[in-house]
């Protein structure tokens, strides 16, 4: 008499179980629509084309091409210009521009005051010296945003620059 009862609570478990699972499953689900969001897109640009040495203005550009607002954290970004290695350098030999800049350790996660919002269909943009941060001599560059860290923005563009003397 107990084996009849022990299959029917088995049942019952298994008909459970499976309703759970089918409550987990929606809920992946709606993780995956949430994650088609338009990521952020970077974008570098060269203010002028007359460099010098210590004088080397780019515009960032973050552009939000999506329905929703977004938010990126503004460490490791233009956007706080003084403090870490956020750009790639690279003269025609292919040789990496020397970092001269201070790095910083974080608590993490990120205060909510670390992040900048970006409205749908809106940009935000700053404007910084890159000879601030690198060690500059004349001659030919590119330069590519890193992106990713913990700012979560993706790599942008390149940008081809000359730089002369003082």
């Amino acid at each position: 008499m107990i084996r009849p009862f022990s299959f029917l609570i088995l049942a019952a478990i298994f008909v459970t179980g499976c309703q759970n699972q089918k409550n987990v499953s929606d809920k992946t689900e709606v993780k995956r629509d949430t994650s088609t969001l338009i990521p952020l897109e970077t974008q570098l640009q060269a203010i002028d084309t007359n460099f010098s040495t210590d004088s080397v203005l780019l515009s960032f550009s973050v552009f939000n091409h999506s329905d929703t607002v977004q938010r990126f954290c503004k460490w490791e970004t233009p956007f706080e210009p003084m403090l870490g290695k956020y750009m790639e350098i690279v003269d025609e030999q292919g040789i990496e521009t020397q970092f001269t800049g201070p790095m910083a350790r974080r608590v993490m996660p990120p205060p909510a005051e670390s992040y900048i919002l970006v409205q749908p269909h809106d940009c935000v943009s700053t404007v910084y010296n890159l000879a601030k941060n690198y060690t500059i001599k004349p001659g030919k560059y590119t330069v590519k945003y890193t992106g990713g860290g913990v700012s979560g923005l993706q790599e942008g563009n390149e940008v081809k620059i000359t730089v002369n003397g003082k």
